[in-house]
């Protein structure tokens, strides 16, 4: 089809004249996004100008060619995707999987592109086919909006043109979902959040109340109370690495200028909470001379320097003397715990622990680096960078 002509209609809708080579008439493509009262003032005015004015154009050859070529277009874009791979650009596997899953929407969209979604349809079909069909309005809109001001354009322009558009539509539309999922999974995250403080209040009146009890003399010491506080201490780690697990995940980073020394004085008093005096540890704490600063998330420091000390109690022998501080180290601050006597490790290798690996990821998260070091005498170092301010 060739651009012939455009005409306006009552100042609002523009209509794009066509003639094939081989016609001996006009004719005006009625598109959806034309208001009911443009097309019906184009009809009328067809009708005097001996235009054709037509939805659109029956596809059944083409449909019937795809789904007489289904098998063997699969076999040659397998074959396509194998021979990409073997010169070293491998595609995600799941994409054998698009064609004849594009093959099917096609003949879909052949048949009729803009129809109702069919009643009771559930989110999985009629999402896609909305925004599809949205897709679509925008494209032709886009389109004959192109041939208008570029009437010239040939086939093969129209042709890339239109690559193009369905290129930039699948980009808009995934990248539409993406963020739409990112709000919703915000969302779930806050609600999510608000439930976890109040549990992690109510695990740590709890803990209060046995630390309370037990002064006291009205808590009878035993196994019963000794799984108990066990329990709620690991009940209350799992609530805090959860929520800081979901800040991770999420890459929502609030970085400032941070005070180490006061980070580390509350994981300090936070000792005896972390089992320290149940295996009657020692826990030394080295205070720096001159305040150092870290360029970091205190939601995420803090925590991640308790569970970097919950693993050095969970290490430590009884009766052990802990001792940790931090230095600065060329552009980072480093946090040191040292552990002299260790429990035995099976293949002298640390455990697997929840809390080790959650500062090893806030230590990434930062950009520092978490790292450990086990000695000939039974002890173990664990070390904590993290990035220092910019100096200007």
């Amino acid at each position: 089809m060739e651009v012939i002509g455009v005409t306006k209609v009552r100042g609002c809708c523009s209509f794009l004249w066509l003639q094939d080579e081989r016609a001996t008439r006009r004719v005006v493509f009625a598109r959806p996004y034309h208001c009911a009262a443009c097309v019906g003032e184009m009809v009328r005015t067809a009708k005097l100008q001996r235009i054709t004015v037509a939805g659109s154009i029956p596809m059944d050859r083409v449909r019937e060619v795809l789904a007489q070529q289904k098998t063997e277009l699969v076999g040659r874009w397998e074959r396509q995707l194998k021979a990409a791979a073997e010169a070293g650009f491998a595609l995600d596997a799941a994409t054998a999987q698009v064609l004849p899953e594009l093959l099917e929407a096609t003949d879909r969209a052949l048949e009729r592109r803009f129809q109702a979604l069919p009643g009771g349809a559930s989110s999985l079909i009629a999402e896609p086919r909305r925004a599809a069909m949205q897709s679509s309005l925008l494209g032709d809109f886009l389109f004959d909006a192109v041939l208008e001001s570029c009437p010239e354009l040939n086939s093969a322009g129209q042709r890339l043109l239109g690559g193009a558009l369905a290129h930039a539509a699948v980009e808009v539309l995934v990248r539409g979902a993406l963020l739409k999922e990112r709000e919703k999974r915000r969302r779930e995250a806050q609600r999510t959040a608000r439930l976890a403080h109040d549990l992690r209040n109510a695990v740590t009146a709890a803990r209060l109340s046995m630390d309370l009890l037990r002064k006291r003399g009205e808590l009878v010491e035993g196994r019963a109370a000794r799984v108990l506080e066990s329990s709620l201490r690991n009940l209350r780690d799992q609530v805090e690495d959860s929520l800081l697990d979901d800040l991770l995940n999420e890459g929502g980073l609030r970085l400032s200028r941070l005070r180490l020394g006061p980070v580390l004085t509350d994981a300090h008093h936070a000792a005896a909470e972390l089992g320290a005096d149940h295996k009657r540890l020692t826990v030394l704490l080295s205070k720096s001379t001159a305040p150092l600063m870290v360029q970091a998330d205190p939601r995420i420091v803090g925590p991640a320097i308790r569970g970097l000390l919950r693993t050095a109690v969970t290490l430590a022998k009884s009766g052990t003397t802990i001792r940790f501080g931090a230095a600065a180290e060329r552009n980072r601050a480093r946090v040191a715990i040292s552990v002299p006597s260790c429990r035995k490790l099976p293949g002298n290798r640390l455990p697997d622990l929840p809390a080790l690996e959650f500062a090893r990821r806030a230590a990434r998260a930062h950009g520092g680096a978490l790292s450990t070091r086990l000695s000939a005498a039974d002890g173990c170092v664990l070390r904590f960078d993290l990035p220092r301010p910019d100096r200007n």
